[in-house]
């Protein structure tokens, strides 16, 4: 179907939508030594709350897709929407660490709604190369989250404590959840509705999980998040307490990298139209491979500094900037019928990986840059050789 409202409009709240979950994670990184001092813990068992906020995003996802395709787009966002606000309210009057881990486990299971819907509408509306402009766009306006949330954290923090993150948070949603009011159109069909019963989502899911045109690029975009989830949770130790930069000073590295990952963001639908899905696919993943293990050999030979690290991660960061809307559009593209149950199984599987990656780093945290370095590299090789022998030929037949 075609919208009145304009591509513009849709992807600018689109992009807050999904915005939410970076937000719930970047703007808090620079908090995160000081969140261990308050509540008398240490990094490492902090960094959990990265995993439960991740987990939160995984379960969120499987119910939000199915019910949105039955029952339409904005109801589940509304849900979402008022869900993280309340959670995020909750983890200002947390007391303790296991009150703050409930409390981002809920806030993650609103903030889940936002990426779901934003692949769900751009399948309603578009498939093919417009989808992947509209997804591109939706990007660049997600991609000024962790541009903006680690410098809007250090901020706050410079006023106020890391409780005043989780205000402005509340805050921020719901002024997000009174522009999707507005401005969001409902793009599933009244019939389309009629024919989507969220009963027979555990089958669809298992047509998923058993296609070769959605698995493959699934599991690279889940590998390749799961490294740059390992960065985003395991950054701030190596950045600050390892390498003794500033919250500010760590907040402006933090930036740039997500500049590289918005600027591959833009050029990932004009590399595909000129070399194609696999191959776009192959070469960014090796890139992000090659750098990954470079990564972990200069740590081990105590070779590594804090310009390697940062020129190696940035360089990571934007292979997933590259790779996350080529595998997104291509992965939903055969399955517009069941468009939120798709996204809401494609997320679900990414935020595993990166669950599982930011929980590694957490518990193998030893206050060096190995955990990091490792699992980055790891997440690498493996979406390489995936990305290799898996990923079908040919374009898929669209239904």
């Amino acid at each position: 179907m075609k919208s009145s409202t304009s591509p513009i409009v849709i992807a600018v709240v689109l992009g807050c939508l999904g915005a939410l979950g970076p937000l719930g994670i970047d703007m808090y990184l620079p908090a995160l030594p000081q969140i261990a001092r308050a509540l008398h813990t240490d990094e490492g068992s902090v960094q959990y709350s990265l995993m439960v906020f991740f987990t939160g995003l995984t379960l969120g996802q499987l119910f939000y897709g199915p019910l949105s395709d039955r029952f339409g787009r904005k109801p589940l966002v509304f849900f979402g929407l008022a869900l993280f606000m309340l959670s995020s309210l909750g983890c200002v009057f947390a007391t303790n660490l296991g009150q703050l881990l409930v409390f981002r486990f809920f806030e993650g299971l609103g903030g889940s709604i936002g990426m779901v819907i934003a692949m769900a509408v751009i399948r309603d509306l578009y498939t093919g190369h417009d989808a992947a402009k509209l997804m591109a766009s939706v990007l660049m306006v997600l991609g000024l989250a962790p541009v903006i949330a680690p410098l809007a954290g250090s901020v706050i923090l410079s006023f106020g404590d890391w409780r005043s993150v989780f205000v402005v948070l509340t805050a921020l949603s719901a002024g997000i959840l009174l522009l999707a009011a507005v401005c969001l159109p409902e793009t599933r069909l009244p019939e389309a509705r009629k024919h989507s019963r969220p009963k027979a989502a555990v089958g669809n899911y298992l047509r998923l999980l058993t296609s070769r045109q959605f698995m493959p690029f699934v599991l690279v975009s889940a590998i390749a998040q799961g490294g740059f989830f390992a960065y985003i949770s395991g950054s701030a130790s190596v950045f600050i307490s390892m390498h003794g930069l500033s919250p500010m000073a760590y907040s402006l590295l933090f930036a740039t990298n997500a500049i590289g990952l918005v600027t591959a963001n833009q050029l990932s639908p004009r590399v595909v139209r000129r070399l194609g899905t696999n191959l776009a696919t192959r070469l960014a993943s090796g890139c992000y491979a090659t750098c990954g293990l470079l990564l972990i050999l200069l740590e081990t030979t105590h070779l590594a500094s804090l310009p390697t690290h940062a020129i190696l991660l940035f360089f990571v960061v934007s292979c997933v900037g590259m790779l996350m809307p080529i595998l997104s559009v291509r992965a939903m593209a055969a399955y517009g019928s069941i468009a939120g149950t798709a996204a809401a199984l494609m997320g679900a599987i990414q935020f595993i990986g990166a669950s599982a990656a930011s929980g590694i780093v957490g518990s193998l945290n030893d206050g060096t840059a190995v955990p990091l370095t490792g699992t980055i590299a790891v997440c690498g090789v493996v979406a390489l050789v995936i990305s290799i022998t898996a990923l079908p030929k040919g374009e898929p037949t669209r239904r």
